[in-house]
């Protein structure tokens, strides 16, 4: 089974950079946020194998804000990495139903593979 926690890195005024898991306290800080990433990582294997089981209610949101229309929504993970499927992937989602956004095989590659 594979558990998720929600890791925030924040960096200070100074530079240090601090990371928190929402929920638990586990807390790391240094002075780059690679040496942050590796010092929580620790730090939470090591509380978690203190107290095997523990799970976290924390629930990530990004608050999406348009300053063009002075408007905030409240959205998924997703928004941060641009989950919007391309015109192409649509278009093949569309097409091929339940093979999801993979393009059908081109013409030129069924030739090649009735040619065989």
């Amino acid at each position: 089974m594979t558990i998720h926690y929600p890791i925030v890195l924040e960096t200070e005024d100074g530079g240090a950079v601090s990371a928190y898991v929402p929920g638990l306290p586990v807390y790391a800080a240094a002075d780059s946020r690679a040496k942050a990433e590796r010092a929580i990582q620790s730090v939470l294997t090591a509380y978690l194998e203190a107290h095997p089981g523990t799970r976290t209610d924390a629930q990530v949101r990004v608050a999406r804000v348009s300053t063009r229309q002075n408007k905030i929504d409240i959205v998924g993970v997703a928004a941060l990495v641009g989950a919007r499927r391309s015109a192409v992937k649509a278009r093949a989602s569309r097409a091929n139903g339940r093979l999801g956004g993979r393009p059908a095989k081109t013409t030129k590659a069924r030739r090649a593979k009735s040619v065989r």
